[in-house]
């Protein structure tokens, strides 16, 4: 995104905002709250099950475990399937929010907060991305993200009863176009990557059980190498 095109789509969304009313919160202090959150783990190891549901092919089930160690520490560790990106959804989420942007406070209703971000420099991996921010606690709800290699994406996390805010299932809705399904899995089923629909809807649903937050975790985990992954890549 060229800086006139980024600097002109800021202006117009700061002119929506300013006709829209004076009373909203401030978008950055919403974002510091909730970016102040999650900065309370600093370590945390789950479960993990993977459930990909797109219609043209049948994936299982995996399950796995992830790892993540504060600053920016992530790694699956699931047997035949590694989800890209390697820093896991909800983390690359954080990255962007700390990346050098600027948000502007579009509604609100009875559950959360609507913002719009737009990154401020060229070699941002997201073009503009919509956050739903929870009116009554620092997380967020709902991420519509358009990506500047691989479309749009639509995330959603579901939070249970931690003491902190991580969701315990996170999933992501996208189209068809924007993965690249590994060969492995279309030759079981003897079929070839040009017989993917060229349209149509997949998703990717995450559920987290046993975490152990805030713990210790050797670097060593991080440092691992496996074999035989293959790869679904949803983002880059």
């Amino acid at each position: 995104m060229t800086t006139i095109f980024r600097s002109s789509l800021i202006v117009i969304l700061v002119c929506f905002v300013a006709v829209s009313g004076f009373t909203q919160p401030k978008a950055d202090s919403l974002i510091a709250v909730v970016l102040h959150e999650s900065d309370q783990v600093q370590s945390f190891q789950a479960d993990v099950s993977i459930d990909v549901d797109v219609d043209f092919i049948r994936i299982p089930v995996k399950k796995g475990r992830v790892f993540y160690k504060a600053p920016d520490k992530f790694r699956f560790r699931a047997t035949g399937f590694v989800l890209v990106p390697k820093k896991g959804l909800d983390f690359s989420v954080q990255e962007m929010l700390r990346q050098p942007h600027t948000a502007i406070y579009l509604s609100s209703d009875d559950t959360n907060h609507m913002l719009k971000i737009v990154p401020m420099t060229d070699d941002a991996d997201y073009v503009i991305a919509t956050l739903w921010i929870d009116r009554k606690l620092p997380r967020i709800n709902k991420m519509d993200v358009t990506m500047r290699k691989k479309g749009n994406f639509m995330m959603s996390f579901t939070y249970g009863n931690l003491p902190y805010q991580l969701p315990v299932a996170t999933q992501v809705d996208f189209d068809i176009s924007q993965i690249d399904i590994p060969m492995k899995f279309l030759g079981n089923m003897k079929k070839n990557q040009s017989d993917k629909p060229k349209s149509g809807k997949g998703s990717v649903k995450m559920i987290y059980s046993d975490f152990k937050i805030n713990g210790e975790i050797p670097d060593q985990v991080f440092l691992e190498n496996e074999t035989g992954d293959s790869v679904i890549v949803i983002t880059e």
